[in-house]
């Protein structure tokens, strides 16, 4: 794995990104208010101030919603999280607008910032699948696998468990196991050691034995480098969090959905 986006301690700003995440996986033009903020980002990253001209962010924002073919009004984004607070309008100064973050995002901009960053890279992934599956499983499957690999374990949790509730027997138990794995290493970024070993193992037992592709997931290779990350995490005890290598956390893999067998029985 690349990396893994910092975790956001301010609950409240978590779940609201969350939440624009989710809409963003409905329809790709309600993906917009997420290429707002990743442009506000890397302008106050490339400019090293808090605050940017209005001007620049619309004109960054305009060109990033171009790549991905959204046809909506980034003046009407932009002013839209401004009015929700996520952003704000500090005043104007020699006569130009500003923009700078609201009070929630300015205390966590970094970790924010590079989380939006996250999902924007999930949601181009998604977007390049050719053919999309039809069933409400599947799809969420395909969303969970693209936020895992850009480690994103909060919000693969979050997509999985909105499916695991609706479902029973054997699938629910394996939705589970994912869901587990998952926040385990979730639980890792929040530096609680003793949580990611028992989800880790957890997950890993309840996913174990199904065969070598559930859901469309190839999971022998992936079950095999979970166990490898938890005796890692393991060895380095309390020192885990510093020490773990995050680039052994393995990547999830999708068969091409003309090539995902049928959902196990119940």
């Amino acid at each position: 794995m690349r990396s893994v986006p910092p975790p956001i301690r301010n609950l409240e700003l978590r779940n609201r990104l969350s939440e624009l995440l989710d809409e963003a996986f409905s329809k790709p033009e309600r993906a917009a208010p997420l290429y707002v903020l990743r442009s506000f980002g890397r302008l106050v990253e490339g400019q090293q101030r808090a605050a940017i001209q209005y001007e620049a962010l619309i004109e960054a924002v305009e060109e990033a919603v171009r790549e991905v073919g959204s046809l909506v009004s980034a003046k009407e984004v932009t002013d839209n999280l401004i009015n929700t607070g996520l952003l704000r309008h500090p005043g104007e100064v020699g006569g130009e607008r500003w923009v700078a973050p609201g009070e929630g995002l300015r205390s966590e901009l970094r970790p924010a910032i590079s989380r939006v960053d996250a999902y924007c890279r999930a949601l181009d992934t998604l977007w390049r699948r050719l053919i999309r599956s039809e069933g409400v499983l599947e799809r969420a499957m395909e969303e969970a696998v693209c936020l895992f690999n850009e480690g994103l374990f909060f919000e693969v949790h979050e997509v999985l468990e909105a499916v695991w509730l609706k479902e029973e027997g054997q699938v629910r138990l394996s939705l589970q196991g994912l869901i587990q794995i998952a926040a385990g290493f979730h639980h890792l970024e929040n530096n609680n050691f003793k949580g990611a070993l028992s989800l880790l193992k957890e997950g890993r037992e309840k996913v174990g034995g199904r065969g070598a592709v559930c859901f469309g997931l190839e999971l022998d290779q992936f079950l095999e480098q979970v166990k490898a990350c938890y005796d890692s995490i393991e060895a380095h005890g309390r020192d885990a969090f510093d020490r773990f290598d995050r680039r052994m956390i393995p990547q999830m893999r999708l068969l091409d959905p003309r090539g995902i067998p049928a959902r196990p029985d119940r």
